[in-house]
């Protein structure tokens, strides 16, 4: 990711009260980063700080859509992301995250970076599995998807030699040797 001036906030020059900062988050932003489940976008972030003289409050409220891979065809989808996060930041020695909630910055720099925050807080806002809904998958994809998926099932199968009784014969020797112990 490249890093930029622009999600840089120098609270050491910041007056004691209520700020809002407004950013949007487009496509640029995103290809930075390598590696990366999401690969385009449009976010608009708004951050609001208040200051009491060390102690930082910070809201910070992203929505808008990002576009990422679909789990099953692989093609590109959007994914609505709504996201508000409550942050306080301190002043300390050295940089230190203390809990999701609390996050110190080095005293001497006075600068809080958004950069990576913003990108982390889209991608966690991401829901576990990225599945299009129900018909909107790639059509080649979901036939190639399924026709491997039968085709494997229909070997499994032929290949299985079974007894009498339709137990896999693979099963029917453990078992007698197991009741051979007995």
């Amino acid at each position: 990711m490249e890093h930029t001036d622009l999600y840089k906030l120098n609270l050491k020059s910041l007056s004691d009260g209520e700020h809002k900062f407004f950013y949007e988050l487009y496509d640029p932003f995103f290809e930075g980063v390598e590696d990366s489940v999401i690969s385009k976008g449009d976010l608009g972030v708004e951050v609001t700080l208040i200051k009491h003289g060390e102690l930082h409050q910070l809201n910070i409220l992203i929505e808008g859509y990002v576009v990422a891979t679909c789990d099953r065809c692989l093609g590109e989808m959007e994914v609505d992301i709504y996201s508000e996060r409550d942050l306080v930041v301190k002043m300390g020695a050295e940089y230190n995250e203390e809990s999701d909630e609390i996050l110190i910055i080095p005293e001497k720099e006075g600068v809080l970076d958004l950069q990576w925050l913003l990108y982390e807080e889209a991608v966690l806002n991401l829901p576990v599995q990225r599945i299009h809904p129900e018909g909107e998958c790639d059509p080649e994809m979901e036939r190639l998807f399924k026709s491997l998926s039968v085709d494997s099932a229909d070997e499994e199968q032929d290949g299985v030699e079974k007894d009498d009784e339709g137990i896999d014969l693979r099963w029917a020797a453990l078992k007698k040797l197991k009741d051979n112990d007995k």
